[in-house]
């Protein structure tokens, strides 16, 4: 099985603060075909609502309001877990920013991380296999690219979104 997946993060104001994920989502998806068998998604309050900046909801459109109920990192590091743990993990430019969030994520409350059996970061692989035919082959110009919509920049419409140009990209590359 792969899961796809996305993080929505605080955007840092000041050089050496870090990322608190104000968003999870992921979809479970089987090898062959890519049909989805289990999705989830939640808000996630960060460490203090002073951390959702201007900058940060300019960025994902999640506000301070929305995060006030939300659980925390801990209450669904369990579900975020199973869900990635022994799995692929597949996702646009994974390696270099959501891995890493994840795994500060659980090191932040103490716990080892899940592990991954494998990745697939569509970014390098796009940017490989696909070339410059879709501009600078982030998630929105790729999105406009295949008439696919506005990317949202909310984790679970952009791991569909990316399952859907990964499936698009493919078809194009065998024709």
């Amino acid at each position: 099985e792969i899961v796809f997946y996305d993080v929505e993060t605080t955007v840092p104001e000041v050089k050496g603060q870090g990322y608190d994920i104000l968003e999870f989502g992921a979809v479970v998806v089987s090898a062959r075909g890519l049909g989805e068998l289990d999705s989830f998604t939640t808000l996630v309050r960060p460490s203090s609502l002073a951390l959702v900046s201007p900058r940060s909801v300019s960025c994902n459109g999640i506000v301070q309001d929305s995060l006030v109920g939300a659980p925390s990192f801990l209450e669904i590091a369990d579900r975020v877990h199973a869900l990635l743990h022994g799995r692929v993990w597949a996702g646009h430019n994974i390696l270099r920013f959501d891995n890493l969030r994840i795994k500060e994520a659980f090191a932040s409350i103490g716990r080892a991380g899940p592990e991954a059996a494998g990745h697939i970061d569509t970014f390098p692989l796009l940017r490989k296999s696909f070339g410059q035919r879709a501009g600078n082959l982030k998630m929105a110009t790729l999105a406009s690219y295949f008439g696919l919509g506005k990317q949202e920049h909310r984790s679970l419409a952009d791991v569909r979104m990316n399952i859907e140009v990964l499936k698009l990209c493919a078809t194009v590359l065998f024709l």
